[in-house]
């Protein structure tokens, strides 16, 4: 019995060490993205007004741009974290 939970604290420690590798990656491509979005984004933000039919969509893409660079800086944080050693989970 003791030996079954010996392998299970392993399997465990490598999963644990397998996530943080997979936050640690995800964080740094978050991290790439984070400037084109933010550019994107004030570039819609700038085009607001005119006509009608562009600015329904303008303000479409604006929101989800900006739901884009909540989740980017969410997992570039998360990986700075995972690095560091320590994980919060997502709200």
């Amino acid at each position: 019995m003791i030996a079954e939970a010996g392998v299970m604290d392993d399997w465990k420690a490598g999963l644990r060490a397998e996530m943080r590798a997979i936050d640690i990656a995800t964080g740094e491509a978050a991290s790439a993205q984070l400037p084109d979005l933010l550019r994107r984004l004030s570039r819609h933000q700038a085009g607001l007004g005119g006509n009608p039919v562009l600015s329904l969509y303008r303000r479409w893409r604006i929101r989800r741009l900006a739901r884009a660079v909540a989740d980017a800086r969410w997992h570039a944080e998360q990986g700075r974290l995972a690095r560091r050693g320590g994980l919060d989970p997502r709200p």
